[in-house]
C-alpha cells in the first residue's frame, strides 16, 4: 500500500526503524486485528487497541465477551483508554488518534488477520476455533493480581500471581494492564509485520509487577 505525504509524516519514526520500514508500514495499515475481551479485561484490551491505532494497524474489531459470574470492580482500572481522545466515545476516540484506522464493532473472523484475546468463555472458544478454521493467528493475554502473561495457548496462562493476598486487594489493577496490553499490541505488531501465520502454543512473555519479573 502506497503511504500518502501526510502518512509519512505521521509514521516517519515507524518508517525509520529497520523491523518496519516503508513497506512493513503499508502492510500494517492493511492489516486488521479483532480485539476480544471479558468485562475483567477491558483495561488491557483498551491498552491494547491504542497501541495498535498508534501504530497504523487499519482496521480494528472490538470486540466485548458476554459478562460471566460475578460483576468485576474497575475502580483504577484503564478500561476507559479507548474513550480518552474523544469523550463522545471510543470509536471516535481511536479517530481523533489516528484517522487512518478504523474501529468498528467485532463482525467476523474472516474479516481480520489476527485476534486478540482476552478471557475465556464458549463464546471465546467459539472465536478462536473460526480464526483457526481460517489458519490466522490468535494471541492470548491473561492476569491475575500484578501478574500475567501473552501466549498463543490459553493452557501456558495458568499461573499464580506471588504478590500476597492481602496486599494484592489494595493494588490498583492499572499497571498490569498497562503491561499486559503493551505486550499483546507488541506480539500482534510482531506477527503482523512477519507475516506468521501461528503463534503456536509457547508461552510469549510472562511478568509479575509485585517481584519486578519479566520473562
Amino acid at each position: 500500500m502506497p503511504l500518502t505525504e501526510a502518512q509519512i509524516e505521521r509514521y516517519s519514526r515507524h518508517i525509520l526503524l529497520p523491523q518496519v520500514g516503508g513497506k512493513g508500514q503499508g502492510r500494517l495499515l492493511a492489516s486488521s486485528v479483532a480485539v476480544a475481551f471479558g468485562v475483567e479485561s477491558e483495561g488491557a484490551a483498551s491498552v491494547a487497541a491504542v497501541y495498535l491505532t498508534a501504530a497504523g494497524v487499519g482496521r480494528i474489531g472490538w470486540c466485548p465477551l458476554s459478562k460471566r459470574g460475578e460483576e468485576v470492580s474497575t475502580e483504577g482500572s484503564l478500561e476507559g483508554l479507548t474513550g480518552l481522545y474523544d469523550g463522545t466515545g471510543a470509536e471516535a476516540s481511536i479517530g481523533a488518534l489516528n484517522p487512518d484506522v478504523l474501529f468498528e464493532s467485532f463482525d467476523m473472523p474472516k474479516k481480520y488477520d489476527l485476534l486478540i484475546l482476552l478471557g475465556s468463555s464458549s463464546e471465546a472458544d467459539k472465536l478462536v476455533a473460526g480464526f483457526e478454521s481460517h489458519a490466522k493467528p490468535v494471541i492470548r493475554g491473561a492476569r491475575n493480581g500484578w501478574a500475567g502473561g501473552v501466549a498463543g495457548h490459553e493452557d501456558d496462562l495458568i499461573f499464580d500471581s506471588s504478590s500476597p493476598e492481602a496486599v494484592e486487594e489494595l493494588l490498583p489493577a492499572a499497571p498490569s494492564e498497562g503491561v499486559l496490553g503493551s505486550m499483546l499490541a507488541f506480539e500482534a505488531l510482531r506477527t503482523l509485520l512477519e507475516e506468521v501465520q501461528s503463534v503456536g502454543s509457547t508461552t510469549l512473555a510472562r511478568f509479575d509487577l509485585s517481584h519486578g519479573n519479566f520473562a
